[in-house]
């Protein structure tokens, strides 16, 4: 929860900071812990769009990223099943944010990818974590990422499921809400990929929780 446990007049002196061991670890699925911050904090502001290009900056109170983060995993669930693996090609975003939290509750595996991947670093990630399917962000810096994709869609067959971010609004609109499925906090819930300075990007995998 957010302030938990931080003392306010502490100064970190280190880029290494020793946590509490007094306080406890929570365990429990990233979405299962937004649910309860809407609980807890529902009206209060949780995320900002910090996009400069738009007029108007837009933000969501927990209670609304918390409704929202369910209308995103019940449309999720309409194209993957728990357990799948899907593909996030794009730049931070508030999508992004709502993506993270919706694969939670859908009980998804996120992979993390760069945007700024060339098209055999694309297909490396997207065969070496057997995704199932891509969101991605029609064009980042000046590219084409969807263009970049093609150059690749034929090298990957487990990849069955495109949706630009460019079609959010129809992809929302797909939802059909209902009972989410049970997710524990030992389940695996992403696929970071590293740099790859040093050779092909490596996918350290994290569980939901714990």
């Amino acid at each position: 929860m957010p302030g938990a446990g931080l003392d306010k007049n502490k100064v970190l002196a280190t880029s290494h900071f020793i946590r509490d061991e007094h306080i406890p670890l929570v365990e429990e699925p990233i979405g299962a812990t937004l649910l309860k911050a809407a609980e807890q904090f529902g009206e209060k502001i949780a995320l900002v769009d910090g996009q400069i290009e738009r007029a108007a900056r837009r933000t969501w109170t927990y209670a609304e990223l918390a409704e929202e983060a369910r209308k995103v995993a019940s449309a999720l669930l309409q194209h993957f099943q728990p357990g799948q693996r899907v593909a996030i090609w794009s730049a931070s975003s508030p999508e992004w944010v709502l993506i993270e939290f919706g694969a939670s509750l859908a009980g998804l595996v996120l992979v993390t990818v760069n945007p700024a991947y060339l098209a055999h670093e694309l297909k490396y990630v997207l065969r070496q974590s057997r995704a199932h399917g891509i969101i991605l962000q029609d064009c980042h810096r000046g590219r084409d990422l969807g263009e970049v994709l093609q150059e690749v869609r034929a090298e990957l067959p487990d990849l069955d499921v495109v949706i630009p971010l460019s079609t959010w609004d129809a992809f929302l609109a797909s939802a059909q809400l209902g009972t989410l499925p049970e997710v524990e906090a030992g389940d695996l819930a992403q696929i970071q990929y590293t740099s790859g300075t040093t050779g092909f990007p490596k996918g350290p995998v994290f569980s939901t929780g714990g």
